[in-house]
């Protein structure tokens, strides 16, 4: 089974005229891969996590990557070895090379599920674990620093990106705790869900 940890813990606080923000990004490895998702933008911390684990960049195979906002992405050039799996159309990308891809490509364990709303664009990961089934959600579940942690499937996405849908957000939500176990969100601590 594929094993999940959290390499760095998103963060996002709201100043008077933008934001101090970046990403929750994981580590996944399974019998063959090593997997970062959403890598976000903080390069010292990003570093001080892989060395902690003992890797380096190079050794990553794969990178998920959510949805597009740079607090998500800005750090994925750093990867110059591994394969990306982009929300863009669901399309992989291993340099130059544009190819499809299956839900199952990280493998058996780990499924890429679409979970528009915070963009129209949105991937998520579903992944079986020994601890039980994790989601880890990108910015479809998200917090800001300072507000209490509890999950509202009706919550208000405090980016209001273009082409945000409350209406489709909420669809992805459900689709999320429907399935999983335990949710890592884009921003924030991950949580047990409420069965």
């Amino acid at each position: 089974m594929a094993k999940v940890k959290i390499l760095i813990e998103g963060y996002a606080k709201k100043l008077k005229n933008g934001w101090v923000a970046s990403s929750t990004a994981c580590l996944i490895t399974t019998e063959n891969k090593k997997i970062i998702t959403d890598p976000g933008c903080n390069r010292k911390k990003l570093l001080e996590a892989l060395k902690k684990e003992g890797l380096t960049a190079n050794d990553i195979n794969y990178v998920f990557l959510s949805h597009c906002h740079p607090d998500h992405i800005l750090l994925v050039g750093i990867f110059e070895k591994a394969k990306f799996i982009t929300f863009d159309t669901n399309l992989m990308y291993d340099g130059d090379l544009i190819l499809e891809f299956d839900k199952h490509i990280l493998g058996k364990d780990i499924e890429i599920i679409e979970t528009p709303g915070h963009v129209l664009e949105h991937l998520s990961l579903l992944i079986k674990t020994p601890k039980g089934k994790i989601a880890i959600a990108g910015d479809a579940i998200w917090w800001i620093e300072g507000e209490e942690q509890v999950f509202d499937i009706k919550q208000k996405d405090h980016s209001q990106a273009k082409g945000m849908n409350m209406d489709e957000l909420i669809e992805s939500r459900k689709k999320l705790v429907e399935t999983a176990d335990y949710i890592i969100p884009g921003h924030g601590k991950m949580f047990k869900v409420q069965k």
